[in-house]
């Protein structure tokens, strides 16, 4: 495995496990299977642009910081740049807030009205 592909690798693990989500609901948020996803994790294979993209939204980060740190001055830098704003005042969320929009991410439709309902509910009460 290249020294890039493994720092892939451990940082998809780190940013999962830091939003405490299972290899499963991160395949099931990108819409693939959890084998594919778990290549990913082992090195074995590397996320294309887009599904960098769609992790690093998952993760609530900017994509940036999955390349390796070696790629600075890579051409995927500059074409993860071109397609997300990573200076956007998201990526300034405490780790509990990206948490909870991982999760969030990983519900299906009728659970996120659910949370949502909760969440409305939860503010009134302070009122």
């Amino acid at each position: 495995m290249n020294p890039g592909r493994k720092e892939i690798a451990e940082k998809l693990r780190h940013y999962r496990e830091s939003c405490a989500l299972s290899q499963q609901q991160v395949a099931d948020a990108l819409n693939i299977e959890r084998s594919t996803y778990t290549k990913y994790e082992t090195g074995k294979s590397d996320p294309n642009i887009k599904t960098l993209v769609k992790i690093a939204k998952i993760f609530n980060i900017d994509p940036v910081e999955l390349l390796p740190t070696e790629s600075s001055d890579d051409e995927r830098v500059t074409r993860l740049r071109d397609v997300t704003h990573a200076d956007s005042p998201i990526f300034q969320l405490s780790k509990d807030e990206r948490g909870l929009i991982a999760k969030y991410r990983t519900l299906s439709r009728e659970e996120k009205k659910l949370a949502l309902e909760m969440m409305g509910n939860l503010s009134k009460k302070d009122k």
